[in-house]
């Protein structure tokens, strides 16, 4: 923040990813502040704040809800594309707008599979052509989180997991995501975790730091199990961000402490 005012603006900045950007200083208003897609909330929070760049990572992130919730191509396509027409933009994005076989490099070829796939394309598209930029991230995960790689600790605590085997996948920490936004790289970046694994693979490495070896069996998947169609390889190139195996015994903690403030 400089002289009161904050010089990188959070939109999202209650989900996953925003949390940690706020937690590096970053400022940004949550839901109830703020709807994304409302012309008149974001001439008011421009207005108010003069941000001098805006990171995007408000989302529909349920890829099964996109089939049909009508409201997630405002949220995830046409909304970052009319803020980035105000301000510099960061639009964060997905692995998703490909299908396989990868890893996919920047500016090679898409071809999204399924509804939030194509949102989020449409999405790149418009905030590039407004001078924006675009960071595709995937399999992010973090202490608070609420997809399968962020409540592992949770649902190994509860009993057996069964964890998708078939496809490799790149698990990246949500804080390391949000220290790469921060430095604002330009143009169409790829930032995903350098080691492979599967759902599995992640599932047991966390299973051994608690303890738990024996919860966690194989699920065939997910190509046909879920209702909207996966790509058969997701994986980015190039690959930066911290491995997510070191990165396991921090998610165990934040569970832990999460757990003890609860109780």
């Amino acid at each position: 923040m400089l002289n009161g005012t904050p010089t990188i603006l959070v939109i999202g900045a209650g989900g996953l990813l925003g949390r940690h950007l706020l937690a590096l200083g970053a400022y940004g208003p949550d839901r109830a502040a703020c709807d994304v897609t409302s012309a008149r909330d974001r001439t008011r929070i421009l207005e108010t704040h003069r941000p001098r760049a805006v990171i995007y990572c408000a989302a529909q992130a349920e890829v099964d809800a996109c089939e049909h919730d009508a409201a997630s191509r405002d949220v995830n396509a046409l909304a970052p594309a009319a803020w980035a027409r105000e301000v510099e933009l960061w639009y964060v994005s997905s692995n998703y707008v490909f299908s396989g076989p990868g890893p996919h490099a920047p500016h090679g070829p898409t071809d999204p599979l399924q509804a939030y796939g194509r949102q989020k394309l449409e999405g790149e598209t418009g905030v590039l052509a407004a001078g924006g930029h675009v960071v595709r991230t995937g399999w992010l995960f973090g202490a608070g989180g609420t997809n399968f790689l962020s409540r592992l600790p949770q649902l190994l605590a509860s009993g057996p997991v069964q964890a998708f085997a078939d496809s490799a996948i790149q698990p990246t920490w949500a804080g390391d995501l949000a220290a790469l936004l921060l430095s604002q790289p330009r143009g169409v970046t790829h930032a995903v975790g350098t080691e492979q694994t599967t759902f599995a693979g992640a599932a047991r490495c966390l299973a051994t730091l608690m303890g738990l070896q024996d919860r966690v069996s194989d699920h065939p998947g997910p190509m046909g199990v879920l209702p909207a169609p996966r790509p058969a390889d997701a994986r980015l190139t190039p690959a930066t961000l911290p491995g997510w195996s070191s990165r396991m015994g921090l998610l165990a903690k934040g569970a832990m402490l999460s757990a003890e403030a609860e109780g």
